[in-house]
């Protein structure tokens, strides 16, 4: 059995790839679809079977000494380079007609484990074997040449997807349609934008009909309604049967197109199961690794507290927050609780009918964005605005309870001034940008834009009548004077 190869403008004829190795051929970073011959031993239900796989890559000092290095003096080689697991054993099957999403962040091993499944790659350890025609679809789309015209790009770049020339001239006209780009079709792919280019690669995408698809970020580029538009027909093409391995950063894709999810983390399977599973894994992770950044910032640069401010009569030792265990923290959850603990000391004695106030900035910015202030607030239970006062012994603990919390997916930090106010008002002490934290929704943690979550109510009544339109008299004109 012979594989037909596309290869730099020409045809050529391989001989049948090693096992677990499909033939293919990576265009300016673009993977080519092959046919892998079957495995008898692979159950009839099953398209893709991962076992034990290892991918190294070699990290070299030197990158442009180290390779010749290695290759002249071979018995003290690995001294020239660090060998780099991107896929640590990673073990999955996928079924036919089955959608599989992959889910991770970048530099988990995603874009290598896949380049590995369809052939792109050879693996080190373990064992690939999948079933019927693969095709891959990368960011970058597929190949393309950019003297020619979208016309000429679109057989260039269905001969790279394994289509025959036949069935490209049979969907030409749809593929045309498709993009969207009338006459611009006929001139070089040079003269187009960055938007007309991904159009005409999605629809050259997008006209595939495969046994397996395996898919890298393909539905990340283009204006959104091109991207809704191959969203559709990404969707027609897990709907027709197809396998499917997909690879996105968007948790609302995988839930949506898949039926099983696989969560990567530094090249390793961390878990998989029902998409919505994972997803909450996903956001999991993704709220630790947030709580982490923010110990890495404080340890190499921690607010300041030698300064406080206003007179000076007051100072902070500490500003700490609390989750609605009392740990100390760095991230919370919306509609939880969080607790502010100010650590203060009264330098010139104790003092009296302190308030408080406690604004919230929105990092790295310090945009302020709304505040708490004890001269006037709201408590949780009815009641209206109130006013309180504290007074302050020589050192101690004030403590703000937000319950809930209403901040979220953000990064943010607090503005915290003490004052009196009698005649006059007098500044005790003013920190801005201290305690910094990070808030979110529970498993919604990646979508920033909104700060602000408040809580309502929610009721529905059905009409007893359709209401009547407002009945208009028509002006009559008064009587002329005679």
């Amino acid at each position: 059995m012979k594989a037909e190869w596309f290869t730099r403008g020409r045809l050529e004829a391989q001989p049948k790839s090693p096992s677990n190795i499909v033939p293919a051929y990576q265009l300016d970073a673009v993977a080519v679809p092959s046919v892998r011959t079957r495995d008898d031993g692979l159950a009839a239900d099953t398209a893709i079977e991962v076992a034990g796989v290892w991918k190294y890559y070699k990290i070299y000092d030197d990158f442009i000494a180290g390779p010749i290095k290695e290759r002249l003096f071979p018995w003290r080689a690995a001294k020239y380079y660090k060998r780099f697991a991107a896929v640590q054993d990673v073990s999955f099957s996928v079924q036919r007609g089955q959608a599989v999403g992959i889910l991770g962040p970048n530099g988990s091993g995603k874009t290598t484990l896949l380049k590995c499944i369809a052939g792109l790659l050879a693996i080190d350890r373990g064992g690939i074997t999948v079933r019927g025609r693969v095709t891959t679809l990368l960011a970058t789309g597929v190949g393309s040449h950019p003297e020619f015209s979208g016309r000429e790009n679109i057989f260039f770049g269905g001969l790279t997807l394994g289509m025959r020339r036949e069935e490209i001239q049979e969907k030409l006209e749809s593929i045309i349609e498709f993009s969207e780009l009338g006459d611009y079709i006929e001139r070089p792919l040079r003269t187009y934008s960055a938007g007309m280019r991904a159009r005409l690669l999605f629809s050259i995408s997008m006209s595939v009909d495969p046994d397996i698809l395996i898919v890298d970020e393909a539905l990340s580029a283009g204006d959104s309604y091109f991207v809704r538009k191959c969203e559709r027909r990404f969707r027609e093409i897990c709907a027709s049967g197809a396998t499917v391995l997909f690879v996105s950063h968007n948790t609302t894709q995988i839930e949506e197109l898949c039926s099983h999810a696989i969560f990567m983390v530094d090249g390793k399977v961390v878990d998989q199961g029902r998409p919505i599973h994972i997803n909450r894994v996903y956001y999991d992770w993704v709220f630790e690794k947030e709580k982490k950044e923010i110990h890495r910032q404080l340890d190499r640069e921690p607010p300041d507290m030698s300064n406080p401010g206003g007179s000076g009569d007051v100072v902070l030792d500490r500003v700490t927050l609390h989750d609605h265990t009392g740990a100390v923290s760095v991230g919370f959850y919306a509609g939880e609780p969080m607790t502010i603990r100010l650590h203060y000391r009264c330098l010139n004695g104790p003092v009296q009918r302190v308030r408080v106030f406690c604004g919230i900035l929105m990092r790295p910015a310090a945009t302020f964005i709304g505040e708490m202030d004890s001269s006037f607030h709201c408590e949780t239970v009815p009641g209206g605005e109130k006013e309180t006062l504290v007074d302050l012994d020589n050192a101690g603990v004030i403590e703000l309870r937000l319950d809930p919390l209403l901040l979220i997916n953000n990064d943010y930090a607090l503005w915290i001034k003490l004052y009196t106010k009698e005649d006059v008002i007098r500044e005790l002490c003013d920190y801005r940008g201290v305690a910094p934290f990070f808030a979110s929704r529970r498993f919604c943690t990646t979508n920033r834009g909104p700060v602000f979550w408040h809580p309502f109510t929610l009721s529905a009544a059905q009409a007893t009548t359709e209401p009547e339109a407002p009945q208009v008299r028509a002006h009559e004109d008064a009587p002329e004077n005679g």
